[in-house]
């Protein structure tokens, strides 16, 4: 049997120093109870496999302090994953289960954690906040596929039907976003510039309203501001940088789906874990260093 592999979200200061999740499947079309999701840490560019397992982890949040937080919404439970531990041979796992499957996850520090999906025992979507030590359910805004602030009093969160809604510190407040299309990133610099993508392109923001900056030929996923330039992850269209009302093509061109701009501007592609500190100059860890560290381990399923 061939199996087919792919990174598929990477987080962390640098591709060299991050957390990442990554899939094995059995080769044929994703069914999720013939694949595994992993969680592999790179350190000194050097990759370290920690957790596999049948089930879907459906995102991955590195914190400040190098704890990695990692959502599961599998057939199996609902829940979070956080490993504290810094030592990649030797990860400490603890799970919590909530009652959602968890479809997201994203923070601002180790008190401020947001993981989010459909309740399962209700059939609508659901937030839960995680404050250091244990978890609270806060009120949902809609369904929502992403999130990014900049301190607990400015959070945004975007997802389906155009979602746009703004946490203040004590309640959401809806924005009119003028679209009903499926929003997936969002990049919030300050109150007065913030960035959105999705199934209509990329909008640009502020506390006072959202409007479209420029339309693309397919659907952006992610979208962050790293050296005063806006990226975004194109999927099959690339690497794209805002160029004014356009969009361009960055070079080299990289299937990009996930990016995170810390120390280094990190982007994931389903065969490489790539970064730069200019734009111009990329290094990368190639999808092989992940496929022979688990090429001992025969599948679960």
């Amino acid at each position: 049997m061939k199996l087919a592999h792919e990174f598929r979200q990477a987080s962390g200061p640098s591709a060299w120093d991050c957390h990442f999740l990554a899939d094995r499947w059995d080769g044929k079309g994703w069914v999720e109870d013939h694949a595994e999701s992993w969680v592999g840490q790179v350190v000194g560019g050097r990759i370290f496999p920690l957790l596999g397992q049948v089930g879907w982890l459906t995102g991955l949040w590195r914190s400040p302090s190098g704890t990695v937080y990692v959502a599961e919404g599998s057939y199996l439970r609902g829940g979070v994953h956080i490993n504290r531990a810094r030592d990649p041979l030797h990860p400490s796992w603890e799970f919590h289960a909530l009652p959602c499957l968890a479809m997201g996850i994203w923070g601002l520090s180790d008190n401020l954690v947001l993981a989010w999906g459909p309740r399962i025992d209700q059939q609508k979507p659901s937030l839960f906040r995680w404050d250091g030590a244990k978890w609270h359910e806060w009120s949902s805004p809609g369904s929502i596929i992403a999130m990014h602030g900049v301190s607990p009093e400015l959070i945004y969160a975007v997802g389906r039907e155009g979602l746009i809604a703004r946490w203040d510190g004590s309640a959401w407040h809806r924005v009119p976003s003028f679209t009903e299309a499926v929003l997936t990133g969002i990049h919030v610099v300050s109150q007065d510039e913030m960035y959105a993508c999705g199934d209509n392109g990329v909008m640009e923001g502020s506390l006072y309203g959202w409007s479209e900056v420029v339309d693309s030929p397919g659907m952006v996923v992610d979208v962050v501001r790293y050296q005063r330039q806006i990226w975004l992850a194109g999927e099959d269209d690339g690497l794209l940088t805002l160029e004014g009302p356009a969009l361009k093509e960055a070079v080299p061109a990289l299937h990009a789906t996930a990016l995170d701009a810390r120390e280094r501007l990190v982007v994931t592609t389903p065969e490489l874990l790539a970064d730069t500190v200019d734009g111009k100059d990329f290094r990368s860890i190639p999808l092989e260093a992940f496929i022979s560290g688990i090429s001992h381990r025969s599948p679960s399923w």
